[in-house]
């Protein structure tokens, strides 16, 4: 068996339309009623895959998100602040917070780790894992809500259930 880590990256579900944030409600939003669904196929879907360990971010959102994932797989997430949103903090403050829970990953036992987290932390994610480095220019190369970002091999993909086919 491969020693190289699996990383499966999901945001949490839909929950603003708001073109601008969250605003005030940036600690409290909830997944939108339209949101479960797509997070309920994913959750389907990653019953199929294999789980060492799985780590969330604190927000009301990823927690409920996270929820609807355990429901259909079984698979719990422990909360971990690393993985928050990010909330009047300098760039690179983020940037060393989520490439210390890389670093703790990569230093664990496990293998094939899933995370569900917020759009600028996928991309720091995203970023720290395959190229070793995070930019702001990196700041948006995140998935959105109902999108699994698949890492291994030093390759992404990335599977869509916002989309009912």
């Amino acid at each position: 068996m491969s020693n190289e880590k699996q990383w499966y990256i999901f945001r949490h579900g839909l929950a603003t339309h708001s073109k601008t944030g969250y605003g005030d409600r940036i600690y409290s939003a909830e997944v939108l009623p339209e949101g479960i669904p797509p997070i309920q196929r994913l959750g389907q879907y990653m019953t199929l895959l294999p789980y060492d360990y799985g780590a969330r971010s604190e927000f009301l959102r990823c927690q409920q998100t996270a929820g609807i994932v355990t429901e259909a797989t079984g698979r719990s997430f422990t909360p971990d602040a690393r993985l928050n949103e990010h909330v009047s903090e300098p760039f690179e403050a983020v940037r060393d917070r989520v490439q210390r829970f890389v670093d703790e990953m990569n230093g664990s036992p496990y293998q094939h780790i899933w995370v569900c987290t917020h759009g600028m932390i996928i991309a720091a994610l995203k970023n720290l894992i395959l190229h070793g480095s995070f930019t702001r220019r990196d700041e948006l190369d995140y998935t959105q809500p109902g999108q699994l970002l698949i890492l291994r091999g030093g390759a992404a993909e990335v599977v869509r259930f916002d989309e009912v086919l």
